[in-house]
């Protein structure tokens, strides 16, 4: 029975998303972890189940338990969150989570009851300064229906896709990119990984005590991304949501994504033409991103070596697709000298040399 009546939700959830005149775009934070097996699981229902269905989906994922993703600002909001599974995904801050192998019900029954969104957020003007790697964009927000009774909240989350780092992997769940023959360990790429909240945990206020009928409300924005991220992989979210006393029961109105790199209103990912690579920073001892790009879907490789021509360390071995991708890295245990990165792709070889001090 179960197997009828959930293409039977997703279906009139369909029709009603697209009848909805201000359609509404579902945000689930999903709470993760490098660390986690079955969060590779919610990964992998996110990106094979949910969004194929509903691609109008938005998915921030926040780190912690852990995970090495945690260590950046963006995922402070993880701590506001009062999760009873793990992993979990909130969805639109209803006030409670789902566990992985109930959210695609969850979002199915989201859409079915609530297609339209009270709030309509409009990006007006957008820049990307590639040398200064700023963004700049000035957006309105406008009140749809009557007033709205309470005070509301607007946050700005910078995401980052394809980055490459040691994770666990639930057999059967998901698949890693390449295993590295260790008990649950294997070398995977994450999406959605929350980079910075431009407003922090909480956002910036917006209006209240209430939000009067038809008002419309204009802010401008702005933020860098680091040089550690893949600026072609990175998004911005811009979601407005009710106040509460925490973050998991802050209705969210609407929320929208914003490729960092392309055009307004065009969120897919640049698709790349040929093979490159860099190493930041460089000189490097520690941490350290290789960002590469591969222009055509194939097998992929890349390694480490020394001047001598000796191979000191495989970083990825794997079928990629086209795109751009960020490999994190720890250079510390490599001993002070010069070595060479190469890339063999199926668009080319790449060589690039990096300096440890």
């Amino acid at each position: 029975m179960k197997r009828i009546i959930l293409p039977l939700l997703m279906l009139l959830a369909l029709a009603n998303f697209l009848g909805a005149q201000n359609p509404r775009n579902v945000l689930i934070y999903n709470l993760t972890s490098t660390d986690c097996g079955p969060c590779s699981c919610m990964d992998s229902i996110l990106g094979r189940i949910v969004l194929p269905v509903y691609p109008q989906t938005i998915v921030v994922a926040l780190h912690g338990m852990g995970s090495h993703f945690k260590k950046y600002q963006g995922d402070s909001a993880y701590n506001f969150f009062n999760a009873l599974y793990d992993p979990s995904g909130f969805i639109d801050g209803l006030g409670y989570d789902v566990p992985h192998i109930r959210i695609k019900d969850s979002v199915a029954s989201r859409y079915t009851r609530s297609p339209e969104a009270p709030v309509k957020i409009q990006i007006l003007t957008k820049s990307w300064n590639p040398v200064t790697r700023k963004v700049d964009f000035t957006m309105n927000m406008t009140n749809l229906g009557d007033v709205m009774p309470g005070s509301y909240r607007v946050n700005v989350i910078v995401t980052e896709n394809n980055i490459k780092f040691v994770h666990r992997v639930e057999n059967g769940c998901a698949t890693a990119d390449d295993p590295s023959g260790l008990p649950f360990r294997n070398n995977y790429f994450n999406s959605w990984v929350t980079r910075s909240l431009v407003y922090y945990a909480f956002g910036d206020s917006l209006i209240g005590p209430s939000w009067p009928a038809q008002q419309t409300l204009a802010r401008a924005c702005s933020f860098p991304i680091d040089t550690a991220w893949v600026p072609q992989n990175c998004n911005f979210v811009v979601v407005v949501y009710k106040s509460a006393d925490s973050l998991y029961k802050a209705n969210v109105q609407q929320a929208i994504l914003q490729s960092v790199t392309n055009g307004i209103g065009i969120s897919e990912m640049k698709s790349a033409t040929e093979s490159s690579m860099t190493i930041y920073p460089n000189p490097c001892k520690g941490p350290a991103n290789i960002h590469f790009s591969v222009g055509a879907e194939g097998s992929c490789r890349l390694d480490v070596f020394d001047l001598q021509g000796r191979l000191v360390e495989n970083l990825l071995q794997s079928r990629m697709k086209q795109g751009f991708y960020n490999v994190e890295t720890d250079t510390r245990h490599y001993p002070a000298g010069v070595y060479m990165l190469v890339l063999k792709a199926q668009s080319g070889l790449v060589r690039t040399r990096f300096v440890v001090p």
